[in-house]
């Protein structure tokens, strides 16, 4: 099963093995996961807790509706994750649209660097 980037699986909490597992955005491209066996990927919670890093995220930036309100991704929580990580099915996909805004925000908020797609 190959990983894609925008795909939204359960991964574990990256901080709290005994927490619930937390869906995650796939940032990192096909080709790369597929080379390293691993892939990169940003949290989704719906925590109070908001900041500067934090992405508001809504239903309609999806394929499939999150179906949790007050989601937000947590962009700087960034992890390795490897695919036995995964711990169900292909939840959603975000629309690219959304995707390149949060890839933004991620390039200006997190590493003073424009990721704007070319």
């Amino acid at each position: 099963m190959p990983i894609n980037q925008r795909e939204v699986y359960l991964l574990p909490h990256p901080f709290d093995a005994t927490a619930d597992h937390h869906p995650h955005i796939v940032l990192s491209v096909r080709e790369a996961n597929q080379h390293e066996q691993t892939f990169i990927a940003i949290m989704i919670t719906s925590s109070p807790r908001k900041d500067d890093y934090s992405f508001e995220l809504t239903d309609d930036m999806f394929e499939t509706p999150l179906r949790k309100s007050g989601c937000h991704a947590r962009m700087h929580l960034l992890v390795l994750a490897l695919k036995e990580d995964i711990s169900s099915r292909l939840l959603t996909r975000m629309k690219k649209t959304y995707f390149d805004e949060l890839m933004k925000s991620i390039g200006d908020l997190v590493f003073n660097f424009d990721f704007s797609p070319l």
